[in-house]
């Protein structure tokens, strides 16, 4: 191995503490990750807020008087104000849930708010090393635009915040919505994008071997580049490759590294898979499980 991945907390270190709360970046900075990344949406009074998805998480969303939201009712973060998203509890997760038994290592803060942008930076300049690295990942849908705001109201939101804040060269900005990486190459050249791909049966943003571009990849078609990602990303300006964990292949591997491009992989967490991971020599691997990555590279 040349030199050591990047260590990246997802969501903090939601295999250790809840996703996506202070208490979860706290401890991402605490076990020594090399960054520590989390998902940007922006709410109904325009305060940039950190969940995962685009509409309230019920596997770990409590009402204040202690019930669990309900699925197919959950209202969309856009929609909800600050203090509306404040009331709610996401200190653990519902049990009996798949997505519980996802992190049966968690542990439950209960107390724990979803927390703005800026109250995680703020924790991010106290709790990590000043060479700790910030990833943001946008989330915006063209399939699905009426559930968050357009990619340039967040891009430029995210960019005025990291900038204002002093972070900007320590941000990596990651996105499914190529969208708002390309936007962002133009207005924030000093700003790192990485672009998320994925690829599966049930979820693609690269869509191919069918007609016309994937609305995710800023007007591309992955069959024009013969289904490669890498190429793809290149074309678009990228200079960092980020697949899901499942889709890299040593033969994308070694085109990405032809083309000059870093890879950042994500999500591996068990152990096989993150020995397999490192052995690819990748550049950065975001995991629920810090602690565990940073123990295999110490041996």
């Amino acid at each position: 191995m040349s030199k050591k991945p990047l260590v990246v907390g997802h969501r903090g270190a939601a295999g250790l503490l809840p996703e996506n709360t202070l208490a979860a970046f706290k401890l991402g900075c605490e076990l020594g990750a090399d960054a520590i990344e989390l998902d940007v949406l922006v709410s109904a009074d325009g305060q940039m807020v950190v969940h995962h998805d685009y509409k309230l998480k019920p596997e770990i969303a409590r009402a204040a008087d202690g019930t669990w939201i309900a699925s197919g009712s959950n209202p969309a973060i856009k929609d909800l104000t600050l203090t509306q998203l404040k009331s709610y509890d996401i200190g653990r997760l519902q049990p009996k849930t798949s997505y519980a038994a996802r992190y049966p290592e968690q542990t439950a803060v209960d107390g724990e708010r979803i927390p703005t942008l800026k109250e995680v930076i703020d924790l991010f300049n106290k709790a990590c090393t000043p060479s700790t690295r910030l990833f943001v990942e946008i989330k915006t849908s063209p399939e699905e635009p009426e559930l968050a705001l357009t990619p340039k109201a967040v891009s430029d939101r995210v960019v005025k915040m990291v900038r204002e804040e002093g972070i900007a060269e320590r941000t990596w900005i990651i996105s499914f919505d190529w969208r708002n990486l390309v936007h962002i190459q133009k207005i924030a050249p000093e700003i790192t994008t990485a672009y998320l791909t994925i690829d599966t049966p049930s979820t693609s943003n690269l869509k191919p071997n069918r007609p016309g571009a994937s609305p995710w990849m800023a007007g591309l078609d992955i069959d024009d580049f013969n289904g490669s990602a890498p190429r793809a990303v290149k074309a678009s300006g990228g200079r960092i490759w980020s697949p899901y964990f499942k889709n890299l292949t040593p033969e994308r591997l070694a085109e990405a590294r032809q083309l000059g491009l870093l890879v950042s992989v994500w999500t591996p967490d068990n152990p096989d898979d993150l020995r397999k991971v490192i052995q690819m020599d990748v550049d950065a691997i975001t995991t629920n499980r810090p602690d565990v990555l940073k123990k295999m590279l110490e041996e």
